[in-house]
């Protein structure tokens, strides 16, 4: 009897993994393409990227890992942080007359829809421990959507499961660290699945269909892009926390 447990649970995974295979397959396949949202032209300076530290690696099983150490964040706090994420699938802001949703300033011209499949385990709104959010953004040529399941948020950082079909498909850490002058800011990435015998396979057609080589460089500018671009106006947001989730921004109030 133990000895036809392994054996079923083997063929189980391999049925699992078949049909993410299958599932993956098609999605590449059909993959929708949708129109791009113009450029928000705001008086913000995007960072230079290349000051950051960051690389990514193919480990052994054929999963992507990937770090990021952001450039360092100047007046903003690991709490200001994790407010900015909870808040930021549901909430917009007024800039110069116009009203944006707050996803569109957080890359200027990168970024498309962001919004919450299911809501949060506690039925708090936005971006909550058990929601599933989904995404669409592209980096440089590369069109981007995805959901992930919000696993934990706090001060000490984010932890998100992507999710293709309701399967995990890596996890991604966001680490908050408070600083002298603000927070710093680390990401570390894991893509793929480690699974025995299906699992390099769908690694290997996920880094040769999807995270390819100039697309990972591409992910990793457009991160640091947008969270250095937190600089200009997080504070600013944080102290209007409490007033609902329209914000005002004045694009003149000088940097901390």
């Amino acid at each position: 009897m133990s000895s036809t447990t392994p054996a079923r649970h083997l063929r189980n995974l391999l049925l699992l993994g078949i049909c993410v295979l299958l599932l993956l397959a098609a999605w590449l396949a059909m993959r929708p393409t949708w129109q791009h949202d113009a450029p928000r032209n705001l008086p913000w300076a995007v960072a230079d990227y290349r000051q950051a530290h960051f690389s990514h690696q193919t480990l052994p099983n054929g999963q992507i890992q990937l770090e990021i150490d952001h450039l360092p964040l100047i007046g903003i706090t690991p709490e200001m942080l994790a407010w900015w994420y909870r808040v930021l699938p549901i909430s917009t802001v007024e800039i110069n007359g116009t009203t944006y949703p707050l996803y569109h300033i957080f890359h200027l011209t990168e970024h498309g829809q962001l919004w919450v499949v299911e809501p949060a385990t506690d039925g708090s709104p936005g971006m909550g421990e058990g929601s599933l959010v989904a995404r669409r953004e592209w980096f440089g040529p590369h069109n981007s959507e995805g959901a992930g399941r919000v696993i934990s948020i706090s001060a000490a950082g984010l932890t998100v499961h992507p999710e293709v079909a309701g399967v995990q498909m890596g996890e991604i850490r966001h680490i908050f660290n408070a600083t002298p002058g603000g927070s710093q800011y680390r990401v570390e990435s894991l893509i793929g699945v480690d699974w025995p015998v299906i699992g390099p396979i769908l690694n290997y057609l996920l880094r040769h269909t999807v995270f390819t080589e100039h697309m990972l460089r591409e992910w990793e500018r457009h991160q640091v892009e947008e969270v250095s671009m937190l600089n200009y106006y997080l504070p600013q947001l944080y102290a209007q926390r409490g007033d609902g989730y329209n914000f005002h921004l004045d694009t003149q109030q000088p940097l901390p």
